[in-house]
């Protein structure tokens, strides 16, 4: 009997990467029907809750599982629920307390322990898959920018993307900017005349392209500020290395990426410059699979 999931989304595409990952992993364990909700306004949300109702703006069968990521879909979910039954999964530390929901899937760095209710994850869930078939010259160097964790120097940031870009020239790089990123990065990369690398704008592309990139790189170069995008890269089976910058403080974000790097399994720029060696991709980092095989396990899935 397939399952049918109500995906709620708050249109943020950080939020939807994180539940389409899972309902994907879950897809490949189930038959299921996949329904896209939107989540309604936090006023509209508790009147739909106290009031036991909850329309969606298309005829939907029951749900099984609803699934959201980011606080503007959780009072949407559990309305959804209160009216029509299934089994809620949020993908975060949720705003309202945790016993509200069956299941809240937490980063390891939100420090909330593993529990009947509660499964930690490495870094944010994401839709992308392992790819064993990747092209050994194929590199991409994405970056972020101004954050609230870490001082951005462009200065330092150009330093580094030129000491890849040089050491490693039988690479075809990718250089992929953000929203967060100044544009002066991009235009003084463009007046070195590099022959190995092509700039992408982030006005010239989206998730899903993003996505597909990372998919096909071989070599894969993070700003350190970029968090999610570290777990995106590492899911892919690419060799993963860290542009540095400062800390602006310790953060639990910083102490999750420093553990990534003790435990081997991404380069920083710092350690490279040493040995000029990345470390290999990992085979087997898929953390929505993973959740989606405990899920199944403790009979979420049915």
């Amino acid at each position: 009997m397939a399952l049918n999931i109500w995906r709620f989304t708050d249109g943020k595409p950080g939020h939807d990467s994180q539940s389409i990952g899972l309902c994907t992993a879950i897809e490949q364990l189930k038959t299921c029907h996949r329904f896209d909700v939107s989540a309604t306004p936090l006023i509209n949300s508790i009147a739909l809750f106290l009031a036991g109702r909850f329309n969606s703006d298309k005829d939907l069968p029951k749900p099984d599982l609803i699934i959201g990521a980011g606080h503007g879909t959780h009072l949407s979910m559990l309305a959804a629920q209160r009216a029509h039954g299934g089994q809620t999964i949020v993908l975060m530390k949720p705003s309202l307390p945790r016993s509200l929901f069956d299941v809240c899937i937490i980063p390891k760095h939100d420090l909330v322990p593993d529990s009947s209710r509660v499964i930690t994850t490495e870094g944010a869930l994401n839709p992308v898959q392992s790819n064993k078939n990747k092209s050994p010259d194929s590199g991409l160097i994405l970056l972020g920018g101004l954050s609230r964790h870490y001082h951005w120097s462009e200065e330092t940031v150009i330093e580094q993307l030129e000491t890849i870009i040089t050491s490693m020239s039988d690479v075809n790089w990718i250089i992929a900017d953000s929203p967060r990123t100044p544009e002066s990065i991009l235009t003084k990369l463009d007046k070195q005349n590099h022959k190995n690398i092509h700039l992408l704008n982030y006005s010239e592309t989206n998730t899903t392209q993003i996505h597909n990139l990372i998919f096909d790189a071989n070599y894969i170069w993070v700003s350190v500020d970029s968090v999610s995008m570290i777990y995106e890269s590492l899911s892919s089976g690419a060799s993963v290395g860290l542009i540095e910058l400062k800390n602006k403080e310790k953060s639990r974000m910083a102490n999750a990426i420093s553990s990534l790097v003790n435990e081997n399994k991404l380069t920083t720029f710092s350690k490279w410059q040493q040995d000029r060696v990345m470390v290999p991709g990992l085979s087997n980092f898929n953390e929505a699979k993973r959740s989606a095989d405990l899920l199944l396990a403790r009979g979420i899935l049915g």
